[in-house]
C-alpha cells in the first residue's frame, strides 16, 4: 500500500508540474530574441538531411567481405574474408559499419562512420581499427551517377614516422555488391594499390 500511494503520489505531482513546464517552454521562446531564433533555424537547418544523404543506405545491411592486400607493387596478394554489419544512425545522418576478419592471420575489427557534412559539402569517413591507435579520417565526394565515391586524406607512416597519402574509391555495382579500393599516394605521384575488397550482402 505503500508503495502504491507513492506511486499515486509521483503521478499527481508530475500532472501539476506539466503545466508549470509548459509555460516555461513557452515563455523561453517568447522571451527568444529574433537573433537567436535566427540562430536556432539555422542551425536546424544545417542538422537536417539532405538527398546526399540518401546515398548512405546503400551501406545498410550485413556483408560477407572478400578481401586481397599487398605489401608492395607487384607482390602476390594476400588473401582473406570477413563480415561487415552496416546501420544507418541518428535519422540516417551517418552509417555505421563494423568489420571482422582476419588481416595478416590475426583477428581484425574495424569501425567506420560515413557522412554528408553540409558545412564542407562533402562525404566524411573516419575509421578506427583494432592494429592500430590513430584515427584515420577522409573526405570525397559521390559522382553524378550517385555510384562511385571516391575520398582522399592522409594516414600515419610508422615506416617513415610521417604521413601517407591515401585515395579511396568505392564503387557500387548494379547488383548491389560493392568493391572498395585503398591506393596509396607515392612521393613521384604515383598511385599503388594495396587493398581492396568487394562485399556481397548476405540474403
Amino acid at each position: 500500500m505503500k508503495t502504491a500511494r507513492m506511486i499515486l503520489l509521483a503521478l499527481l505531482v508530475a500532472g501539476l508540474m506539466a503545466p508549470v513546464w509548459a509555460l516555461q517552454q513557452t515563455t523561453a521562446a517568447k522571451e527568444m530574441s529574433p537573433q537567436d531564433k535566427q540562430m536556432m533555424d539555422m542551425m536546424e537547418k544545417y542538422g537536417a538531411p539532405v538527398k546526399e544523404h540518401e546515398f548512405l543506405k546503400k551501406f545498410a545491411g550485413e556483408w560477407t567481405v572478400e578481401v586481397r592486400s599487398w605489401m608492395k607493387p607487384g607482390a602476390q596478394p594476400m588473401t582473406s574474408t570477413g563480415t561487415m554489419k552496416a546501420r544507418l544512425i541518428f535519422d540516417g545522418r551517418y552509417v555505421s559499419s563494423h568489420f571482422n576478419g582476419t588481416m595478416m592471420d590475426k583477428k581484425y575489427a574495424g569501425l567506420e562512420i560515413i557522412g554528408y557534412d553540409k558545412f564542407l559539402k562533402k562525404y566524411v569517413t573516419f575509421w578506427i581499427d583494432s592494429m592500430g591507435t590513430g584515427f584515420f579520417v577522409t573526405e570525397g565526394s559521390v559522382d553524378a551517377g550517385g555510384m562511385v565515391k571516391t575520398d582522399t586524406g592522409t594516414m600515419p607512416d610508422p615506416m617513415t614516422g610521417g604521413k601517407q597519402k591515401v585515395k579511396q574509391v568505392t564503387t557500387f555495382m548494379p547488383d548491389g555488391t560493392y568493391k572498395f579500393e585503398m591506393i596509396m599516394i607515392m612521393p613521384d605521384g604515383k598511385e599503388f594499390k594495396s587493398m581492396e575488397f568487394v562485399a556481397k550482402k548476405k540474403m
